[in-house]
């Protein structure tokens, strides 16, 4: 009977122990250059090696941290001529009517594959062939007509415009490879600008706020070469409002120094 009592209270005691030890905390010893954490039968460890940590450990809810890839803020210049299927009067002409972007992207690459988005501007010039120029009438309508007033030097469309640009690029390596995606334009200010001479004096109207539309897109292909890239835009939707312009699109094409 005393021998049954003694393994009762070993038994017991047994299992208090075995409890304990289930229930003890996590412990954490910390070295100068090393972090260990137990977890009962398992080991983390945090070894920093040139400003990095690497973990590599198998504990549940943890997972191995890697790098997938890279991320870079850039920019992006790139001037252009810009062309139209506009019918005369409005005969926009290519050796006039430039256009300049600049975007600010931020980049995140994963191997051969770039995907680009941020905040641009564009500066789009357009002008006139000939001694035609654009005013605006007080209805709001666009008139074109020879000009009376002088000696026309040019007469221009001015739009500005704040962009958003979503591009993916692919890199073949040694610097070549393309760019593509959309650019959608917030279209925020318009204007025609007429300079001629006048009685030997340099003269210039400029009318403001001549109805563009607000919204835009644009799709954008980008050949990239090693020091510098071609690009072409389309423009499939009207610039202006419809309501008060001819109809017309516009396309471009220029060079991205980088």
């Amino acid at each position: 009977m005393m021998k049954k009592i003694i393994l009762a209270f070993v038994v017991l005691a047994a299992a208090g122990v075995i409890a304990a030890a289930q229930e003890k905390k996590d412990t954490i010893l910390m070295k100068s250059d090393t972090v260990v954490i137990v977890k009962t039968s398992q080991t983390m460890s945090m070894s920093p090696e040139k400003g990095q940590v690497h973990l590599d450990f198998d504990i549940p809810f943890y997972h191995k941290i890697k790098n997938y890839g890279s991320s870079a803020l850039v920019g992006a210049v790139g001037v252009g001529t810009i062309f139209s299927n506009s019918k005369a009067p409005l005969d926009f002409n290519p050796q006039n009517s430039l256009e300049f972007y600049f975007y600010t992207l931020d980049s995140q690459t994963h191997g051969h594959s770039t995907f680009s988005f941020g905040p641009g501007i564009t500066f789009r010039n357009l002008g006139l062939t000939g001694g035609n120029a654009m005013s605006l009438a007080e209805d709001g309508r666009i008139s074109v007509a020879p000009f009376q007033g002088g000696a026309l030097k040019v007469s221009k469309l001015r739009v500005f415009s704040i962009n958003a640009p979503l591009l993916y690029s692919y890199d073949f390596g040694g610097g070549f490879g393309f760019t593509l995606g959309p650019v959608v334009n917030l279209n925020t200010g318009s204007s025609i600008v007429n300079k001629y001479e006048q009685g030997g004096d340099k003269q210039k109207d400029k009318y403001k706020r001549v109805h563009c539309n607000l919204i835009t897109v644009d799709a954008m292909f980008q050949l990239n070469l090693k020091y510098f890239s071609i690009y072409a835009k389309y423009s499939p939707m009207n610039l202006m409002d419809k309501k008060y312009w001819p109809e017309f699109t516009t396309w471009s094409i220029g060079i991205a120094p980088f």
